[in-house]
């Protein structure tokens, strides 16, 4: 054995050791019976049989260490049960994923092994604070994650994935898929905002309901305003669910499009800046008002909500790639600012597709959704208006018109560098 394969499986065995010692330090302190020396041998018993499989070119070797440790594990804890009349099933299982870990270690898939004993030191640690959330989930709060579920898991591989329509611009599978990206962004928002809601307030809220629906949480804090609410109170959540807004839509872009994430940034970014006046004309008025609501999301994981945007995304992704086709960046730009009225979104993963193909530039998508979203905010400042009161409709449009100001200079500026 030469010099560099002994130094690799030093590597192996030293890192599958450094795995069980933090598992086991864990269990240990639990007050396991087994702890630190005992997990850090199991761990060194796979990396040996994952090694001896690698040199000795045999994979069996791999199932027969698995059943070894899983055997060691159900023995050595058996007096416990025996005492204790209830199986330490956690700790059975623990001191099996050590050994599985141990073998990852040993057939060279270290890279692989240290983030899952990180996830699963982190899981035994946790176990209070599991346990506490297990315990506030309801039927009501399961359904969405299962609903997620079966829209990534059981409608997605289903759907054929081959480009339908004109321009080609119609993929059954490509839309489902952009269906479950909103959905997902949307469900962690729904949940921050059902759990976290009322430990952190408006401000907390307003995030998650701009990663839901910022146009629901504007209508929300609109009309808390119009029932008598504060005024700066609601001005500033319904900015700062706008800002959400734009950041979600910076996530989507980095998923679907990563090459246009820099100028989606860019104009999200001159947004942020623009609103800081505002910002610290609202904030010492917001101190003197009382909190503000909850907003009231629908769920995004509905098949009805996530029908409609498949819908949506399906009807603009048709008019944005023959309009585009057609009659050239004008036609896209006048699609985005129908569309982004009531939705960025859809309008915003159409333009990153369109980009992807090949079907206009960079400067063209990311003007496009930046029309989308000034069209957009140009509607909320009229719910604000309309829904709320005269004094909230000229607070929010303070603030959105600061914002289309400063992504209009953004995109011209981007527009001139190209």
């Amino acid at each position: 054995m030469d010099t560099d394969t002994l130094l690799a499986a030093g590597r192996s065995l030293g890192t599958a050791i450094a795995l069980g010692l933090l598992i086991g330090v864990e269990r240990e302190r639990k007050g396991d019976s087994r702890g630190v020396r005992t997990f850090g041998l199991v761990a060194l018993l796979g990396a040996i049989t994952g090694e001896l499989s690698n040199q000795l070119g045999q994979p069996l070797l791999v199932p027969v260490g698995l059943v070894l440790v899983g055997a060691l594990a159900m023995v050595a804890y058996w007096h416990d049960h025996a005492r204790a009349g209830e199986a330490p099933t956690t700790s059975m299982v623990a001191m099996t994923v050590t050994g599985a870990l141990g073998l990852l270690c040993g057939l060279g898939e270290a890279r692989l092994a240290v983030p899952v004993a990180i996830v699963v030191a982190a899981l035994l640690v946790l176990k209070g604070e599991l346990h506490g959330v297990a315990g506030r989930f309801g039927r009501d709060d399961l359904i969405p994650i299962l609903q997620f579920g079966a829209l990534t898991f059981i409608v997605l591989p289903l759907l054929p994935d081959r480009a339908f329509g004109p321009q080609g611009s119609l993929n059954p599978h490509e839309i489902w898929l952009m269906v479950v990206l909103v959905a997902g962004v949307g469900l962690a928002g729904w949940l921050l905002l059902r759990f976290a809601g009322h430990r952190y307030g408006a401000p907390l809220a307003a995030v998650a309901g701009g990663l839901v629906s910022s146009t629901a949480t504007t209508l929300v804090f609109a009309r808390h305003a119009k029932a008598g609410g504060g005024t700066a109170m609601a001005a500033s959540m319904v900015l700062l669910s706008n800002l959400t807004m734009l950041a979600r839509l910076a996530l989507l872009t980095a998923i679907a499009e990563p090459s246009l994430l820099p100028g989606v940034a860019a104009v999200a970014g001159a947004a942020v800046v623009a609103c800081v006046p505002v910002a610290a004309w609202l904030l010492p008025r917001v101190r003197r008002e009382g909190a503000a609501p909850l907003p009231e999301v629908r769920n995004p994981t509905d098949l009805r909500v996530a029908l409609g945007f498949g819908l949506a995304y399906g009807l603009v992704s048709l008019l944005a790639a023959v309009g585009a086709q057609r009659l050239g960046a004008q036609a896209l730009y006048a699609v985005a600012a129908v569309s982004g009225l009531t939705d960025v979104d859809a309008i915003t993963l159409s333009v990153t597709r369109l980009h992807g193909s090949g079907q206009v530039g960079g400067d063209v998508a990311v003007a496009a959704i930046a029309i989308a979203v000034v069209a957009n905010l140009t509607f909320k400042a009229g719910v604000a208006r309309i829904a709320g009161t005269p004094a909230l409709g000229r607070a929010c449009a303070a603030g959105f018109a600061s914002m289309a100001v400063a992504i209009g200079i953004a995109v011209m500026l981007m527009q001139r560098a190209a």
